[in-house]
This record gives structure tokens, sequence and C-alpha cells, in this order.
């Protein structure tokens, strides 16, 4: 599970939550908290006391359902990979590649996404295509 999805899940839950000492938090309206999920270390997790006196069987089922699907996720796992553009150190120019055909790019002075060219890739694109040798720039995370 990704750790987006696990925030949106919470938010549908109506819960808070933010990482404190190394564990993501989730508490209701009252401030007591209910779950914690380790940020660094795969299987940590706690559903607290609270939670079993403030909620129902099927709302700690729920949640109890969330966090074990989360903190199970391999930590490597849990993020989104991170994006860049890849742009010719020569001509400034960006990468494009056409969406119907993995073999076809192009090289245009846009970093637009189309319905017909892409422009964002991941590190293992560009180790897999042998992109290293031109210049990356990681694409800000409102762009992604």
């Amino acid at each position: 599970m990704k750790t987006s999805e696990f925030k949106a899940t919470l938010n549908e839950l109506n819960l808070k939550y933010y990482v404190r000492n190394g564990e993501w938090i989730a508490h209701d309206e009252t401030y007591y908290d209910l779950i914690s999920v380790s940020v660094d270390c795969q299987f940590a997790m706690k559903i607290t006391k609270h939670a079993y006196e403030v909620l129902n069987a099927e709302q700690v089922a729920e949640l109890y359902e969330l966090v074990t699907a989360y903190a199970s996720t391999p930590l490597d796992e849990r993020e989104e990979p991170r994006l860049y553009y890849i742009q010719c150190p020569i001509t400034k120019m960006y990468l494009n590649q056409e969406t119907q055909d993995d073999d076809s790019f192009l090289w245009t002075t846009s970093k637009r996404e189309t319905s017909d060219y892409r422009t964002k890739f991941t590190r293992a694109e560009i180790e897999a295509y042998d992109l290293e040798h031109l210049i990356e720039e990681e694409v800000p995370n409102n762009e992604r």
C-alpha cells in the first residue's frame, strides 16, 4: 500500500494524522492516538486501547485492516517513484516519449505532457534506456 493511499483512507475515516518520532500517528477529534505505524520498520504497528473504547467493532476491524496492509508493505514500495524530466545538455530540449510506442522518442522545448507524449521518467526507465549521460531534473510534487 502506498503512503498516499494510506493517508487518503485515513482522511475518509475522518482521522487526523502526522509523523512523530518515526511513526505515523492517527487520532480522533479528541486528539487521543488511535493507531501508530512505523515509518522505517516494516510490520511495526499498534492500535491503541483508546481505539477500542471509542470505535465500534466494525470501525476497529476496518482500522486494523488498513494498518496491517500499510505496515506489511515493504518500505521501498510505500512511496511513489520519483519522476524526472530528461534534458539534452547541448540543445536544452526535453525528451518526449510517444505513449503508443515505447521505442519512439523525440526532443522538444516543452516539458508539458499530452495524450500522445509523456515527458516524465522514473529512475528505472532512465537506466533501462541508458539516459544517464543526459541532464535529469526532478519533477516537483505538484507536477506529478
